[in-house]
Formats: C-alpha cells, sequence, structure tokens
C-alpha cells in the first residue's frame, strides 16, 4: 500500500525539480487535481469564534437570492457559506482586485504601457498589483462578513473580530496561492478551475438529479435542459475566421482564382487549405470572464437595495442590469486583452496578410471592426440564453430547472471546454516533440 501511494506521488518530485515547460501533461494533471482536494479540503475547516449550529440553522431559512450570501455560496462552495469555514471569501477578492487592475489598465496609461510592451516582466508586475490589492479587498471584505455574521461571534470582542478577519484574509491569500500553482504549473485557469469545482460542489449538494424521475415534464425539463447546453457549447466554441496568406500564396491564390473552373483538383485543393488556414477569434474572446465578473458584481448591488426587492419592477431591472454588465465586460476584456496592433505586428514579421486587406493600418482598423463586432455579439449570445432560461424557467416551473442556475452552467461548460482544449494541445505538443 506504501509502495503505491509513493509510486502515485512520485510525480511531484519529478515536477517540481523539472524545468519549467518540462513537464509531461500527466504529470500537470495530477498536480492540478491534488491541489483542487486541497483546495476542497480546507473548505470544510470551520472558522472558529463563531456558532456553527446557529449559523447553519439561520442560513438554512434565509433567502439568498439577494444578498451578499449569494456571491459567498456560490464561490466557496457548499461548506463555505452554508458552514463557513476560514476559506469562505474563496477567490472573491482577487476576482475584485482583478477588475479594478484591469479597468485601471484601460485608462491609466503608465499601466496600459506596462500591460502590452514590457512583455513577461509587465504581466509579473501587474499580477503583484492585483496580489497587493487582493490583501486589501480581502482585509474589507472580511470586516464586511463580520459585520454580517455579528450576532453568531461567540464573543463580541475586538480580539475575536480581529483574530476572524485574520483567518478569513490568510484563507484568501492560500486560495490565491493555489490559483497560482495551477496557473504555472497545472492545467488551465486557476481562478476559473476554483470556481468550477465549487458550483460543481454546490451542485451535488442541491443533489439536483433527485429531482428528475421518469415522467412527462421530467423529461420536457432534460430536453430544454440539452438545448441550453448545446446552445452554450455553440457560444463557448464558435469562431470567426480571418484568411491569411503569405506573398507568395496569395501570388497563387490570385492565379487560380483567375483561372476559376479550369484548374485541375491538385490545385484547387491546395487553394481550399490557403484559405482554411487563417487567423482565429472566438466569438467570446473573453470566455467565461464576463459571466463571472457580472454574477459577483449584481449580488452585491442586490444586498445594498434589499429595500426595494419587494418591488416587482425592480428585479426586473436587476435581470436587465446583468445582462447589460455581461455585454459590457465582454466588450472590455475583448478590447483591453486582444491587441489588434500587435497582430498586426505579428503578421507582419511572419510576411503574411488578410487577403483582400493592405498591410498596416488598414489590417489593424480591420481587425478591430472584427473584434468589437464579434465581442458585442458573444455578450448578446450569452445575454440571450440568461433570458431563455428564464422565460423557460417561467413558463415550465419544474423542479429541475428551479434548482439550477444557468449562469453557473455555463462557467462550468466554459471551464471544461477551456481545459479539455488545453489537455489537448499539451498531448499534441508532447506527440511531436517526441516524433
Amino acid at each position: 500500500m506504501l509502495k503505491f501511494i509513493t509510486e502515485r506521488f512520485a510525480f511531484l518530485n519529478n515536477f517540481f525539480s523539472s524545468p519549467k515547460g518540462r513537464t509531461s501533461p500527466n504529470e500537470k494533471i495530477y498536480l492540478t487535481l491534488l491541489v483542487l482536494v486541497l483546495f476542497r479540503f480546507a473548505n470544510h475547516i470551520p472558522l472558529a469564534g463563531i456558532d456553527q449550529d446557529a449559523l447553519k440553522k439561520a442560513f438554512s431559512q434565509f433567502d439568498t437570492r439577494n444578498s451578499l450570501m449569494q456571491v459567498i455560496n456560490m464561490y466557496s462552495g457548499r461548506g463555505g457559506a452554508t458552514l463557513l469555514s476560514a476559506f469562505s471569501l474563496g477567490i472573491i477578492p482577487f476576482i475584485n482586485a482583478s477588475i479594478l487592475i484591469d479597468l485601471l489598465t484601460a485608462l491609466v496609461p503608465s499601466l496600459e504601457k506596462l500591460q502590452r510592451e514590457e512583455g513577461e516582466m509587465g504581466r509579473r508586475r501587474i499580477l503583484l498589483y492585483k496580489k497587493l490589492l487582493t490583501l486589501i479587498f480581502a482585509v474589507g471584505q472580511s470586516v464586511i462578513l463580520i459585520f454580517y455574521i455579528k450576532p453568531y461571534i461567540y464573543n463580541s470582542t475586538f480580539f475575536t473580530f480581529a483574530l476572524i478577519s485574520l483567518q478569513l484574509v490568510t484563507g484568501s491569500l492560500i486560495i490565491v496561492w493555489l490559483t497560482s500553482i495551477i496557473d504555472n504549473k497545472g492545467i488551465g485557469n486557476g481562478t476559473s478551475i476554483i470556481i468550477f469545482t465549487n458550483i460543481v460542489q454546490t451542485l451535488v449538494g442541491k443533489n439536483v438529479l433527485n429531482s428528475v424521475n421518469f415522467s412527462f415534464s421530467s423529461a420536457i425539463e432534460i430536453l430544454i435542459l440539452g438545448v441550453l447546453l448545446a446552445l452554450i457549447s455553440i457560444s463557448q466554441t464558435a469562431r470567426f475566421n480571418i484568411e491569411i496568406v503569405s506573398a507568395r500564396q496569395l501570388t497563387f491564390l490570385e492565379k487560380a482564382e483567375s483561372e476559376n473552373q479550369n484548374i485541375n483538383n491538385k490545385y484547387a485543393t491546395g487553394v481550399k487549405q490557403l484559405k482554411e488556414n487563417g487567423l482565429s477569434i472566438r466569438l467570446n474572446q473573453a470566455g467565461i470572464f464576463p459571466i463571472i465578473i457580472a454574477s459577483n458584481i449584481l449580488p452585491f448591488l442586490s444586498y445594498l437595495t434589499q429595500s426595494l426587492q419587494q418591488n416587482s419592477s425592480f428585479g426586473f431591472l436587476n435581470n436587465v442590469i446583468y445582462y447589460l454588465l455581461i455585454v459590457g465586460f465582454n466588450y472590455f476584456y475583448t478590447i483591453v486583452f486582444w491587441d489588434p496592433e500587435k497582430i498586426s505586428e505579428q503578421l507582419r514579421k511572419a510576411s503574411v496578410s488578410l487577403i483582400n486587406v493592405t498591410p498596416g493600418n488598414e489590417t489593424v482598423l480591420y481587425l478591430e471592426n472584427i473584434v468589437r463586432g464579434t465581442s458585442i455579439l458573444g455578450g448578446i449570445a450569452l445575454s440571450s440564453i440568461l433570458v431563455l432560461f428564464d422565460v423557460l424557467k417561467q413558463v415550465i416551473n419544474g423542479p429541475l430547472l428551479n434548482q439550477l442556475n444557468i449562469s453557473s452552467l455555463i462557467i462550468v461548460v466554459g471551464v471544461a471546454y477551456d481545459v479539455q482544449r488545453k489537455i489537448r494541445s499539451l498531448y499534441k505538443t508532447r506527440s511531436y516533440s517526441i516524433t
């Protein structure tokens, strides 16, 4: 048994002793899974100084739909908010810090220069700013949470409050550290995978499958869910392809097109391949982050305006704000992180160009228009799925749909797609290197 365990974890020694980028895909997968196991275990360590029984009883009677607890429950997972732990702040402070730094990067020229021109050193500097701001946000959000759970604290003294705050801040920073391990040594984006794990844990905790039975209504719900998952998959994988060619290929292509139908099959196949190889732009270039950010912001707004929640029109306005946030952040993140000027310069250095587009400023303008259009269209596609789900849930009013959160499903599908894409890329790269 001991030998088996030793063999299973022998990859850790190889992993950390190997140069960066030289680890195998299997080792990356094992480490990612190990980090997630540690994270889930840590999430069940109770927060000291709190009456856990009274807190669980209160949470069982509490409507989390329009409160601060919705955020904590979503990102901390079952065992975080329902049984408050030292890790209950989860990744929220880091997400908030990232939002603010990314906004400042778009507005402050020095930060924008650092992001775009300083390369790896610039990105590390930006990440350092995010981590420092995470500490500030963690302290502030721990104070807010302490104020919220004050009735369930054993001793309402400054020392007790400080001890609870220290636990929460430390837990949040540890989670940031775990995400950085996944980013640097594991598979996929650490923040997304941590959130993915929490959502899956929450779905498991809800026993969603128990609401499914062999009835006609359940079959309809499963069919609707399948259609929604298909739409989500399409929104996450859909791409816009821009044809690119080298100067030599362009001459070849122009000749082929001028000859039209009189070209031989081999020649036509070559032209087809040229057209298929191009610059690929995802419809949702920002991935799941607009959903994550919007889901993070809206419950705070709801918490601050709980007195207005009795007004049904305000609830509708909440949904509209949520959809606009998704479209806005999808546009913002795409514009900030997808640089047409940099892409144009890379094309120039590679001696390739877009078909029917002059290299230089015209290429930059063309790419800017494509990126702006796809980002808005992608945001609208995500919002449309959310609207469709809300409408269907009201019409069907079934137990399965009522227990599901479509935003969470989008995140789950998006992260799963991103992880499988990266795993496939790693194995493909490894097969090339072996060959």
